[in-house]
C-alpha cells in the first residue's frame, strides 16, 4: 500500500503522516515514512531552486526513479505532490485557510508565499488534482478537515477510510467565507 498525505503547506500533513506510522507499526505493519520536501532537497530531485518562492521545481521522473527503491508493506508519502506520483489511496487534509495563515507565518514563510499557499486552500488544489487522480486511474481519495480536531482522531479516521476503502470528498468549502483572503 502507498498511501499519499496531501494538502496544502500548514494543514498538518507531517504530524499526521508521522502519528499514522507510530499507530501502524504498534499494530505489527511494517511503514516507511518518506518525507518528500526532504528527500526532494536531500537527493536533488529538482530541476531548479526557486529563490523568489523559496521552494524547489520537483523533477518527478528523478523523484518516481528515487521511490520505486522504496520497499515496505505501506508506504506514507508525505508532501503536497504526492498525490500526484504512484499511489494507492489518497488522503487530502485540509484547514481552515486563517489557520494556515498563521501557521505559514510562524514558520517565516514570506508573504507572497503565504498568500500563494492560502488561496491554494481556498480553492481546493490539491483536492481538484486528487479527483482528478481519481477520475483518470481510480485512485480512492478521501478528504479531512483537521481543523481543531485531535491528531488522533484523524489518524483513527484515516486508518478506517482505509481499511474500508472509503470515498469521501466535497465536505470542506472555503470559498465564500474566505474568498476576501485572495483578494
Amino acid at each position: 500500500m502507498k498511501l499519499a498525505i496531501t494538502g496544502t503547506p500548514g494543514v498538518g500533513k507531517s504530524t499526521i503522516s508521522k502519528h499514522l506510522k507510530d499507530k501502524l507499526m504498534e499494530k505489527g505493519i511494517s511503514v516507511e515514512y518518506i518525507d518528500l520536501t526532504e528527500a526532494v532537497k536531500r537527493n536533488n530531485l529538482y530541476i531548479e531552486k526557486d529563490e523568489y518562492m523559496d521552494s524547489y521545481v520537483v523533477d518527478f521522473q528523478k523523484l518516481k526513479g528515487y521511490l520505486k527503491g522504496i520497499k515496505g508493506d505501506f508506504i506514507i508519502l508525505d508532501g503536497h505532490v504526492s498525490h500526484l506520483l504512484d499511489v494507492d489511496f489518497i488522503v487530502v487534509l485540509r484547514c481552515n485557510p486563517q489557520v494556515i495563515k498563521e501557521r505559514l507565518e510562524k514558520r517565516g514563510y514570506s508573504e507572497e508565499k503565504v498568500k500563494e499557499n492560502v488561496g491554494a486552500e481556498i480553492l481546493d488544489v490539491s483536492l481538484v488534482e486528487s479527483l482528478e487522480r481519481w477520475k483518470k486511474e481510480n485512485i480512492p481519495v478521501y478528504e479531512i478537515d483537521t481543523t481543531n480536531r485531535s491528531v488522533d482522531s484523524i489518524v483513527d479516521e484515516i486508518i478506517e477510510s482505509i481499511e474500508n476503502k472509503k470515498i469521501k470528498y466535497g465536505t470542506v468549502d472555503w470559498l465564500e467565507d474566505y474568498f476576501f483572503m485572495l483578494e
